[in-house]
């Protein structure tokens, strides 16, 4: 990561649930942040015993594939990646418009790169670290913006592989 952090001491094989917080001691960072990431963790892992490695809400689940005008169109809502959250807020979102992926090449170009005749369209979600350098608005402007704390952030991209191969599906 490209924080300033004292340490990172989380580690799950230590099973622990909860920081503790003690009156009269010091606060620092590392506390904070293994709390945080005791929670994250927690959350993922129950979503991926509960939902499965891929999955979204029934009859609802987000980031359906449709074709409008030889235009490749992602749909709104929710969908879990191996316990990570995705969510469209766009319906009808073009496929080059992805907000995570800039400069996208068009679907059916990457395919005809790759002399194609079948395409596979998958949901590639991670979590990223996000400082000030990469959202101004984590400055605080109240204390003359410097930065306070950075985020954790869920990134989600349909991408479209080439399959080898051809004949009907």
């Amino acid at each position: 990561m490209k924080g300033d952090f004292s340490r990172q001491t989380f580690d799950p094989a230590r099973h622990y649930a909860g920081v503790l917080m003690q009156q009269g001691r010091v606060q620092v960072d590392a506390d904070w942040n293994e709390q945080e990431a005791i929670v994250r963790r927690r959350t993922q892992v129950e979503a991926r015993d509960v939902i499965g490695p891929a999955g979204g809400p029934s009859g609802d689940a987000g980031f359906g594939l449709s074709l409008v005008g030889g235009k490749l169109q992602i749909g709104a809502g929710r969908y879990y990646v191996d316990g990570l959250l995705a969510e469209n807020e766009t319906d009808a979102l073009a496929y080059e418009a992805q907000p995570d992926l800039p400069g996208a090449l068009d679907w059916a170009a990457a395919l005809g790169s790759a002399n194609a005749t079948l395409g596979l369209a998958y949901l590639d979600v991670w979590e990223r670290h996000v400082t000030p350098l990469d959202d101004p608005l984590l400055r605080e402007v109240a204390l003359g913006g410097p930065d306070t704390a950075t985020r954790v952030k869920t990134v989600w991209q349909v991408r479209v592989a080439a399959l080898a191969g051809g004949g009907d599906p």
